[in-house]
């Protein structure tokens, strides 16, 4: 219940600070900036413990410049997400030997505020910008779903766990250089909040028997995804 008063709140936010300041004039010089970076990503959840298995990930975004401060951002990220009891430290962990391995795709839409201003065509202009955002978004796994501890006795259930839709709630805090030519350079923090405990197809509560036992999943919250990127973005200008 919390999670979906979230997302309303969140949209509330981002629609009114989109129509208050979609007309500011003082900065349609400056139209916004597109961009593309390369990181590294994990989960928190209930395979692996407290070992984490980091995946290669990238992202592609436009960032649309509302006012000097304000922005919003509609951002593409690949996230490939598993995890491997067997690597864990913890020796009943490592012995249920559990793992699983799930692409995503996360589709999201940011409201993201600068700490200084972020037009280079004034004369005077910050060259290194943090920011931070918040906004919502949706991840859904393809094309590829596995894991050694689920078996299914329908069809439909597997595609059911597979495409479920999860819903996110991206926080990002980041920082953007400015260089002299129109390659510039960024570094960011993504830290998810997600409504479903089954990134992992292990949800809270549930029972799993295999050859190795039955093991019964720790109820805690819904798991969450980290993502660490840098990047280059070119800024989208008008001179006059």
């Amino acid at each position: 219940m919390y999670f979906r008063r979230f997302i309303i709140i969140i949209f509330f936010v981002i629609t009114t600070s989109y129509i208050s300041f979609a007309q500011f004039i003082s900065l349609n010089e400056y139209k916004g900036e597109y961009g593309a970076g390369v990181g590294t990503t994990t989960y928190f959840g209930q395979i692996g413990g407290a070992t984490k298995t980091y995946r290669t990930n990238f992202n592609l975004y436009f960032r649309k410049i509302l006012t000097q401060k304000l922005s919003v951002r509609i951002n593409y990220e690949y996230l490939p997400l598993g995890a491997n009891d067997s690597l864990s430290k913890n020796i009943a962990v490592k012995q249920r030997g559990f793992n699983f391995y799930r692409p995503f795709h996360e589709l999201s839409f940011l409201l993201e505020y600068f700490f200084e201003n972020q037009n280079p065509l004034q004369v005077k202009y910050n060259k290194i910008t943090p920011y931070a955002g918040i906004g919502m978004g949706y991840i859904l796994n393809v094309p590829k779903d596995y894991n050694n501890f689920k078996t299914y006795k329908f069809d439909y259930e597997k595609i059911q766990d597979q495409y479920l839709p999860i819903f996110t709630v991206p926080i990002n805090v980041g920082v953007k250089y400015i260089s002299k030519n129109n390659l510039h350079l960024f570094s960011e923090i993504t830290y998810r909040f997600t409504s479903s405990d089954k990134i992992d197809n292990f949800g809270d509560g549930e029972i799993i028997d295999t050859k190795n036992g039955t093991f019964k999943s720790t109820k805690n919250t819904n798991d969450r995804i980290i993502s660490v990127k840098m990047g280059v973005f070119k800024t989208i200008l008008n001179k006059y």
